[in-house]
């Protein structure tokens, strides 16, 4: 399915009079193409460290025009160069990082460092930001200083979505607790801040990376809903259910690889055996690779038993059709016989 896609996405018309439009709407055109983007900010041994997944602003490597157009509309900073260049925009990018929830009792008394200190001033204008939630069940207020951030408009929770139904309770928890931060302690530091958008952040996989279980690459997921309340969340879980539930139902349906039934054909007839087109049994030549297999005769009328016979022609005819079958017997009406284990050759 993923080879399919990428052969319609390959070929899919091209637009060569988009050089001809105006001017205007090109730089529209290249605005519009701007995604927000996921990146992940911590702090390590007093730095400032950045994950920007890769290959996810293709428009600075169209041309000069995208490349001019990308920096002044997204506004992007390089954030790192090791091991190798991360640009963030302020504007249009989430950063997600640790807020650090403490609790409550005691919290005056605590002196941890401000996270946001270390990205003022370059970084006061930014406008998105996602934290981890407070998986706990008790109340919480982050160390981080939200309100240096005068731009800030929108604050996510971050919620996996496949987890989202069975951690909605923390999210809507935590949501609870950064609301209280800005009408309590922000408030009273700043009596006129705004309090801004707070919601849950759902993110997930798109694209071909949708149905794996496993993601061993980098972390690409993208913000792909956004909730105020816990009944939204219960609802778009069910609605992922159902998702994959018809994604298997769709894949069974394609039916199974031809090494399954290839493998499966050959333990019904045997290994020596196949089926042709019509469906008649077609019996292979033996491999050299396979262990030769010692034939044996069916029995005959003169190789039954009698009651005249002795114990040592029995045995006689027993060494000449196993032991020596590949010698030549010798001819009935003479007297001479094989050798025996028992006779000097």
């Amino acid at each position: 399915m993923d080879s399919n896609r990428n052969r319609q996405a390959t070929s899919l018309p091209a637009f060569p009079l988009f050089s001809q439009l105006p001017i205007e709407i090109r730089n529209q055109i290249w605005k519009l193409s701007l995604a927000p983007r996921i990146v992940k900010w911590k702090r390590t041994d007093d730095e400032s460290v950045f994950e920007v997944p890769s290959k996810t602003l293709p428009l600075l490597s169209v041309n000069r025009e995208s490349r001019k157009a990308t920096f002044f509309y997204g506004k992007y900073k390089k954030v790192s160069a090791d091991p190798r260049t991360m640009y963030f925009s302020p504007i249009i990018d989430y950063l997600l990082f640790d807020p650090g929830w403490v609790d409550l009792v005691g919290y005056a008394n605590l002196n941890r460092p401000d996270p946001i200190g270390t990205l003022l001033p370059e970084f006061s204008n930014i406008r998105n930001i996602m934290v981890h939630p407070n998986y706990t069940e008790k109340r919480k207020t982050p160390t981080a200083l939200f309100e240096k951030l005068r731009s800030i408009q929108r604050i996510l929770v971050a919620a996996d979505e496949k987890m989202i139904g069975a951690q909605r309770k923390h999210m809507v928890a935590t949501v609870y607790d950064i609301d209280k931060y800005y009408m309590t302690t922000a408030k009273r530091r700043i009596p006129d801040i705004k309090r801004p958008y707070i919601a849950v952040g759902c993110l997930g996989w798109v694209g071909s990376e949708r149905h794996r279980w496993h993601h061993p690459n980098e972390d690409h997921r993208q913000l792909v809903a956004v909730f105020d309340h816990e009944d939204q969340m219960s609802e778009h879980a069910a609605t992922l259910r159902d998702e994959e539930w018809k994604y298997v139902q769709d894949r069974f349906k394609q039916g199974r690889p031809k090494s399954i039934l290839k493998f499966k054909k050959t333990g019904e007839l045997g290994p020596q055996s196949s089926t042709n087109c019509s469906g008649a049994s077609i019996v292979r030549p033996p491999n050299y690779s396979e262990p030769a297999t010692m034939q044996t005769r069916s029995p005959s009328k003169a190789d039954q038993p009698t009651q005249d016979d002795s114990l040592e022609a029995r045995n006689k005819r027993q060494r000449v059709g196993g032991e020596f079958k590949g010698l030549q017997a010798a001819d009935p009406g003479s007297e001479e016989e094989l050798p025996g284990y028992d006779q000097v050759v």
